[in-house]
């Protein structure tokens, strides 16, 4: 009995909400609500059991002020059309399908979910044959506020819509980050709970009890403060004698570094900096074998510099931000010296953050695990658990995302300690292997059906011009030596199981291996390649291949040729 009412008082505890009086927690949810404390009830706080309840109250009490507004400075056709939006909203409030907030630690707008849940701006547009606005700002300004949308269509859809700048920043919100009745949840041990000044223990046949009498060593969750505001050590612990989570909170703000663990063992995730809750320095990824494989650098919260470390391959990747959709990407040895440079674009289906490319882990989102929460029924079978307040299953995990070079890459000849200049001629592959050692599989798959290609002693350095990670032209330059590879391709639906090339991959590799769904669905195969010389004039043998990548033609340039003059002077 005594069991069971601590487990009760412990449910109890870990709903205590910081937030004093229910206009404190909608100024949480969205900080436009500062502006209209004078039409708000009065009231306490409210331990909603779920976001979704946190969202419907924001729209409840949004709703009548709308109503209520006046609207002498619209045209009758835009209050015409107010009307209608109000009365869509409130079916949307109803009907309680809200985003999620998957990947940031924080509150956050969110325009549209990776499943497709919109939010109430973009409901809006949704119901009103706007889709396509919807998405484009989906794309590429997802977890803007309102006041922050570039989109050019957002000044017109406010004239039409017959609310004001202001009513639409007051319609909007901010998604909680943690799975709303986490510390309820069948695995709850493996999801990350909201932090709380809490504590709380695992239970008796949880398997996570250490033996004894000592109650202090089956702390689950604890989190130090006064009067539910966090001040210092939380941490989430996933048995008595191995931790998850550590961090600090100062006056209810994350501070200091955070550690997270690989979920069941003692060896450290990564590390993470807070200063005024946002992330400040460099966040440390490390492999389940304890190597460092990523560092990011934040100021205030913004991913500045990202740098990946292909340890198999013994270098590493520093990428920058450019924009919303490039990053400017720079590999090196690990020793330090510049292999390769040039502009990639951020393919990010899965609607993630620009750095948000390797396996992501609980203090950024729910762990993978917890992605695929199921137990098994009296039968046996698999039933996947279900949010009792949102009817809201376990999503899976979205695609990562993924670096497309675009433009202009440049390849630098390595010199290592052990380089040698060698004066004898070696073969296309020798020369390659020895003088890129590190992207010498790359650039060869590029080349190597290239016919009459002359090294020479090599090249000293490498350009190769990119169109979503394909190669479209192919630059080498030496001492007294220049190179000019053209390329164009057929696009396939599925790739040839049986084909023996597939372009810019491993070039020896089986054809369907490591590709992905997306790939198999529409995929390049080279239909033409030759060379050009320093007048763009073509020059030697050019092969063209069909979609299956047979060779159906070969063209001899006897003498340089200009694609701009009406005939051949030689071919066969």
């Amino acid at each position: 009995m005594i069991k069971i009412l601590f487990t009760f008082i412990s449910l109890l505890i870990i709903q205590t909400v910081s937030a004093k009086t229910l206009y404190e927690q909608l100024c949480e949810f969205n900080y436009n609500w500062n502006k209209y404390g004078n039409r708000v009830p009065d009231g306490n706080a409210v331990d909603f059991k779920s976001d979704q309840l946190h969202v419907q109250t924001h729209l409840t009490h949004v709703l009548p002020i709308l109503r209520a507004n006046p609207t002498g400075e619209f045209t009758v056709e835009q209050q015409k059309t107010r009307r209608y939006l109000i009365e869509i909203l409130e079916e949307y409030r109803l009907a309680g399908k809200f985003p999620l907030n998957y990947f940031r630690e924080e509150r956050t707008p969110i325009f549209i979910d990776e499943d497709n849940t919109h939010c109430a701006l973009g409901y809006l547009l949704e119901q009103t044959g706007l889709e396509p606005i919807a998405l484009e700002i989906a794309a590429e300004e997802n977890y803007n506020w309102v006041k922050d949308i570039q989109h050019k269509a957002i000044p017109h859809l406010q004239v039409l819509s017959g609310f004001t700048v202001e009513e639409l920043k007051l319609i909007q919100g901010a998604y909680d980050f943690y799975m709303p009745n986490a510390f309820y949840a069948p695995n709850k041990y493996e999801i990350p709970q909201k932090p709380e000044v809490v504590e709380a223990f695992f239970e008796e046949g949880s398997g996570r009890r250490s033996l004894g009498g000592d109650e202090t060593v089956n702390i689950w969750c604890k989190g130090e403060g006064e009067d539910g505001i966090l001040n210092g050590r939380w941490e989430q612990r996933y048995s008595s004698n191995l931790p998850w989570i550590i961090g600090y909170f100062s006056n209810g703000k994350r501070t200091g570094q955070w550690r997270e663990y690989y979920q069941g063992t003692d060896r450290l995730c990564r590390t993470e900096n807070w200063r005024n809750d946002k992330l400040n320095g460099i966040r440390k990824r490390f492999s389940k074998q304890g190597e460092l494989i990523e560092e990011i650098l934040f100021k205030d919260g913004v991913a500045v510099t990202k740098t990946n470390y292909d340890l198999h391959r013994s270098i590493r990747f520093v990428r920058k931000l450019l924009d919303s959709t490039s990053v400017y990407t720079e590999v090196y040895t690990l020793e330090g010296a510049l292999l390769a440079a040039g502009n990639e674009i951020v393919h990010n289906p899965g609607g993630l953050l620009w750095f948000q490319n390797i396996e992501l882990a609980a203090l950024n989102t729910f762990a993978i695990t917890s992605r695929d929460i199921s137990t098994s029924n009296s039968y046996g079978d698999e039933e996947r658990f279900i949010d009792p307040n949102t009817g809201s299953g376990l999503y899976n995990t979205p695609p990562l995302v993924e670096y497309k070079k675009e433009g202009d890459w440049l390849y630098y000849r390595e010199y290592s300690a052990n380089y040698k200049r060698d004066t004898n001629k070696l073969e296309v592959r020798e020369q390659f292997i020895k003088d890129f050692e590190h992207y010498w599989q790359d650039l060869y798959a590029i080349v190597y059906e290239a016919e009459d290609l002359d090294l020479k002693q090599g090249y000293d350095s490498v350009k190769v011009v990119y169109s979503d990670n394909y190669a479209d032209r192919f630059y080498g330059f030496g001492n007294d030596l220049y190179t000019h590879v053209e390329l164009t391709y057929h696009e396939v639906r599925h790739f040839p199981y049986y084909a023996n090339f597939i372009p810019q991959r491993d070039w020896w590799n089986p054809p369907n291996y490591g590709l992905s769904n997306a790939e198999k669905e529409t995929y390049k195969v080279v239909m033409s390649l030759g060379q050009y010389n320093e007048n763009k004039e073509r020059i030697g043998v050019w092969k063209h291949y069909d979609s299956d990548h047979s060779l159906y033609k070969m063209e001899t340039y006897m003498k340089p040729w200009s694609d701009d003059t009406s005939t051949k002077v030689a071919a066969r």
